[in-house]
């Protein structure tokens, strides 16, 4: 097997790429990456590569007899240029999902998320792979990854003959994860609550994530797979766990201040990302569990535990 993985020098490309390498079956892995990998395998090469740049993408995919590409290059901690956000995650996915067409690429696994379904109060609990993606407009992110996940599932329908796997995880943790999300929980002075309902919150462990890739990828299963941990938890389970004081507030007052931090360059996320902490986005993992074994190896709570002892906001002695 030849794969091409975009994004390969992430944190879940990285995982991917050591998981990949020392199989028998594996020949070459090319890491398509604006960044060199920090750690360099056996079989494994890095290309710079921009996803934005649609002739490079098209030369790098046609000039390599590639068995699959693994979409992973995309921007997750939001940025306040938005237009190149855009560029990067939905441009860059269609740049990859052209090259791949021309070039004839049998198989190509892109990373969605989860976020992609949106948090609105009429979700299911739990959402199936059937619930349409609809994202959330003021949440650059979400917004970006739906878009992306409607163009995958535009090319799958284009291209009956080649297999497309959507990978749909829900908030991935884990001892090497350092974004926005887990600064969330490590940074903040406190909790905010509008004295809804609590939402409840999936988390799944970075190596989870990569098994589920592994076993689609060896399966060639088609179509959109939700990943993530057994169980969940709830939002004060979490604060509680690990110390931080939940405090309630006007939610449209709070949303007009986190507006005016994003402003400001003083928040990691813009207003539109409180929505996931208000409404449901549970999803359900029975589609990924049933169609190829895969099980989990860490529940949600297992993989908030482990992300907040590895950022020093849990000692080793928490149960």
């Amino acid at each position: 097997m030849r794969y091409l993985i975009t994004g390969g020098s992430g944190y879940i490309g990285t995982r991917l790429v050591g998981r990949l390498s020392p199989r028998a079956d594996t020949e070459a892995i090319l890491i398509g990456d604006v960044r060199p990998p920090r750690v360099f395998r056996p079989k494994a090469e890095h290309r710079f590569l921009d996803v934005t740049d649609r002739e490079a993408v098209s030369r790098l995919v046609s000039s390599e007899r590639l068995d699959a590409v693994v979409h992973l290059a995309f921007v997750l901690n939001p940025i306040r240029d938005e237009t190149l956000m855009y560029d990067i995650d939905v441009g860059g996915t269609q740049n990859v999902l052209d090259a791949a067409a021309t070039a004839g690429i049998p198989h190509v696994l892109a990373a969605s998320s989860a976020v992609a379904y949106g948090a609105f109060p009429d979700n299911p609990v739990p959402l199936t792979e059937d619930h349409p993606v609809r994202g959330v407009a003021g949440f650059s992110y979400a917004r970006d990854k739906t878009e992306s996940d409607r163009l995958c599932q535009l090319w799958a329908l284009e291209h009956p003959d080649r297999t497309t796997t959507i990978v749909r995880p829900s908030i991935v943790f884990g001892p090497t994860v350092d974004n926005y999300l887990v600064r969330l929980w490590t940074k903040q002075p406190f909790q905010a609550h509008f004295g809804l309902p609590d939402p409840g919150i999936q988390f799944v462990h970075e190596d989870d994530v990569v098994d589920a890739m592994t076993v689609l990828l060896d399966g060639r299963h088609g179509g959109a797979f939700n990943v993530a941990g057994d169980g969940t938890m709830t939002l004060r389970e979490c604060a509680d766990l690990i110390g931080v004081r939940r405090q309630r507030v006007p939610r449209r007052a709070y949303a007009r201040f986190v507006a005016g931090m994003w402003r400001l360059g003083a928040a990691e996320a813009p207003p539109g990302a409180l929505q996931y902490s208000t409404y449901p986005w549970i999803v359900s993992t029975d589609k990924l569990k049933r169609e190829t074994g895969w099980q989990p190896r860490h529940t949600s709570r297992d993989t908030f535990v482990e992300t907040m002892r590895a950022h020093g906001k849990l000692d080793v002695a928490t149960p």
